[in-house]
């Protein structure tokens, strides 16, 4: 008889759909998670379960986990917080908060551009002479400022999968004095009284991380110094690829610096970002709640609104799936379902969180699961069904086609 996988962590009984869901995820997918959920600013569902690292050691209550594209949820609620102190204004130009980004084409690149993926900044490749280029911030953002758009800004949208990260945290340095890392200290995961959310400087931390299934395990003590020998193997053809290989861009260098501390040390914005579920669903409850818990405001319920709004529904440059960009944030539906007016952010392999204000609720689910599967990649969305499916929202696949509201996959034709 197969043995039950214990759910430690407690929930409300309503919720047992959730707890159900990531019991056999974990199943399916290896490793751990954990998944929290907040209503009306209550913590309802506080759960982790699974291993957290290939020796067998157990997630616990304090283990965080990668949030990979999930962690830009918490840098634009860093800049969001800036737009509450009337610091930041959507429609200014970003050269008015960042002189040297404004030429090559960049001059009217505004900060909504930036946070709807409309500025045209969206390539990594050229930026990068070696891998290890990534963890220099000060290199890659004056690179970003020469650089030229992909398209002119407004016209279009692409998902600035790394450079979002960046451009939008050099804007929180250059307005705060605070660099993200510190940033996310002193604003938001202390005066929360978070658990766990860390934007670099995670390497002090490691010990809370689990080892991720299919990657290696993290360098936790003596870690070597990262590869440097590029070499490119015969059998890499294509001139295109040899030239990745040649900048360190290939999966052996890629997998080593993930399991480096110089990874985790480094600021990253746009993903390497790490939490813990229910410090990541604390934040997003804060938004659920008009941007205030438990004394703490962290933006106006002005901004909560304007950075909900939908800025494109064109079909996007990078990704297949329609992801209605709002600001600094996406569409976070259920399986299938509709929710229109809930929005966060998720991350490579189904991590990530979002808030909902018309239900004042909020979600994080994080794991250490195959992070490439291309099914993985729904984990979330699942479990979104879970949580709307113990509040008698979400009915089912087959109800939903027959009865509503469904997905708007395909953007209208004006």
């Amino acid at each position: 008889m197969t043995k039950t996988l214990e759910i430690h962590g407690t929930y409300e009984p309503r919720f047992e759909p959730v707890a159900k869901l990531m019991r056999k995820q974990i199943k399916h997918y290896g490793g751990g998670a954990a998944a929290a959920v907040f209503l009306d600013g209550k913590p309802v569902v506080d759960v982790w379960a699974g291993p957290a690292r290939k020796d067998g050691t157990p997630w616990q209550q304090d283990t965080m986990s990668i949030c990979y594209s999930g962690t830009k949820g918490i840098t634009s609620t860093a800049l969001h917080m800036l737009a509450t102190d009337g610091l930041i204004d959507y429609e200014a130009p970003v050269a008015e908060y960042w002189p040297e980004f404004g030429c090559n084409g960049k001059e009217q690149i505004t900060v909504r551009h930036l946070l709807s993926h409309q500025a045209g900044l969206h390539k990594v490749v050229h930026l990068i002479d070696e891998l290890t280029d990534i963890l220099d911030w000060d290199l890659i953002v004056s690179r970003l400022a020469k650089t030229e758009p992909d398209f002119h800004p407004g016209t279009a949208n692409a998902y600035q999968a790394m450079t979002f990260g960046w451009l939008v945290g050099e804007l929180i340095r250059r307005v705060s004095g605070l660099a993200v890392p510190e940033f996310i200290e002193q604003r938001i995961a202390g005066p929360l009284k978070l658990d766990g959310l860390y934007i670099g400087n995670a390497h002090t931390q490691m010990h809370r991380l689990p080892d991720c299934i299919g990657l290696p395990e993290l360098q936790r003590s003596g870690a070597k110094p990262l590869t440097t020998d590029n070499r490119v193997p015969f059998w890499v053809r294509p001139a295109q690829m040899r030239d990745l290989w040649r900048r360190g861009l290939s999966p052996r260098n890629a997998k080593e610096l993930f399991s480096h501390p110089a990874f985790w040390e480094a600021s990253l914005p746009a993903m390497n970002g790490v939490a813990t579920a229910r410090s990541l669903a604390k934040m997003y409850a804060a938004l659920s709640l008009g941007g205030e818990l438990d004394g703490v405001r962290l933006v106006s319920e002005e901004i909560v609104r304007k950075s909900a709004e939908v800025q494109t529904k064109r079909a996007d440059k990078v990704i297949f799936y329609p992801l209605h960009w709002k600001l600094g944030y996406h569409r976070t539906d259920a399986f299938l379902m509709d929710v229109p007016e809930a929005f966060g952010h998720f991350g490579l392999g189904g991590a990530g969180g979002w808030a909902n204000p018309e239900l004042k609720l909020s979600f994080a689910f994080l794991h250490s699961g195959f992070p490439f599967s291309i099914i993985g990649q729904t984990r979330t969305v699942m479990m979104t069904a879970a949580v709307y499916e113990s509040l008698g929202i979400y009915k089912g696949t087959c109800h939903t086609l027959r009865h509503g509201p469904i997905v708007d996959l395909v953007p209208k034709r004006a």
